[in-house]
């Protein structure tokens, strides 16, 4: 009996202080997760930026004006001037580039169309982390979380005793929990 109950403190104990430790982890991953689910189904066009477009008149240029100035004006109408990267033109045209965006210019018609992506700051970081992107010693760090959610997973079986416990209710709870993502395989493969 004494050995029983070692064993349920030491599966509780390591059940509690995985949680714990990677309860900020698993927020990200699960945060994450959701927003990449979502943006392979086009609920977004990208995980990491938003997107807004503007379509405006440009003002004429004033005669002598150099080309960089009358890009500059332009930017001007759309609160853009400091974001002013380059620009290339080209026959009836002018493509400003700026910072997280561009602004197209018809010369032609003076039809002018502002396009920007804007960062998702705190998710564009949790994608990162989700992705891997950083590599190396957070590889290690995300196969130890990887392994703690295994034993996460299982320690969590045994925490209820009982009609509640893994010999009752959570046994037809598991086996709804591994027999949904197994019927989801093979009617979508």
């Amino acid at each position: 009996m004494l050995q029983k109950k070692t064993l349920r403190r030491w599966n509780n104990a390591v059940h509690r202080d995985l949680g714990y430790f990677f309860f900020g982890m698993t927020i990200i991953y699960a945060l994450s997760g959701i927003i990449l689910n979502h943006f392979k189904s086009g609920d977004f066009k990208h995980p990491d930026y938003s997107f807004s477009q503007k379509i405006f008149t440009a003002q004429l240029p004033p005669p002598g004006l150099s080309e960089k100035d009358y890009v500059l004006s332009v930017l001007s109408q759309v609160g853009e001037r400091e974001n002013y990267k380059s620009h290339v033109s080209g026959k009836g045209y002018l493509n400003v580039f700026i910072h997280y965006g561009s602004v197209y210019i018809d010369l032609n018609t003076r039809e002018a169309e502002l396009q920007k992506k804007t960062p998702r700051y705190v998710l564009k970081e949790f994608n990162l982390l989700h992705y891997n992107s950083i590599r190396k010693l957070f590889t290690w760090y995300s196969d130890l979380y990887a392994v703690s959610l295994i034993l996460l997973a299982i320690t969590g079986l045994f925490i209820l005793r009982g009609k509640n416990g893994i010999l009752g209710r959570g046994a037809w709870l598991t086996a709804a929990g591994i027999i949904i993502p197994a019927l989801i395989i093979l009617f979508y493969r």
